[in-house]
């Protein structure tokens, strides 16, 4: 009789390491990845507003025409909200470009990542001032997670 108190008083024992240490890597992942994602969100703001200041290569696609440079999306009608709201675009981080994409689009980073920046605006201020989102985000074992970085860029 002892030995089986022995043995299942031991079991529950190395159970409860074990789901301890599992539980510890599966936290220190999320964390590793989350400290990731938020690192990659602000290079790519970084990296939009290189794009903004060299008035960079930004292809985009909307009701009245397509944009060459990131100085044309300042001249769209009506701002980016008449074509899309928010618009959506792949970086390029090598080549510093922007490129339009759909909602689903993303651009996939090393370590399970995936990013997208995203544009808008105000109709009231769209020749003055957009809103750009980066959106860094993986998937692990309790599902999909992400980063969102967002800051506000003025014409220069």
């Amino acid at each position: 009789m002892e030995v089986i108190v022995v043995i299942t008083v031991a079991s529950l024992v190395v159970g409860a390491l074990t789901f301890a240490t599992i539980s510890s890597l599966r936290n220190a992942q999320f964390s590793k990845n989350q400290t990731q994602s938020t690192k990659l969100a602000q290079a790519g703001l970084e990296a939009v507003r290189n794009i903004r200041s060299k008035d960079g290569t930004v292809t985009f696609t909307y009701a009245g025409g397509t944009t060459a440079k990131f100085s044309d999306l300042w001249a769209i009608p009506g701002g980016m909200n008449s074509s899309c709201s928010p618009c959506y675009f792949k970086l390029d981080h090598n080549n510093l470009t922007l490129t339009g994409v759909t909602a689903v689009t993303f651009e996939t980073l090393p370590g399970n990542l995936e990013r997208q920046v995203q544009i808008w605006d105000k109709a009231s201020s769209a020749s003055v001032e957009k809103t750009i989102s980066v959106i860094v985000r993986w998937s692990d074992f309790a599902g999909t997670h992400q980063s969102q970085l967002t800051s506000i860029l003025r014409k220069i």
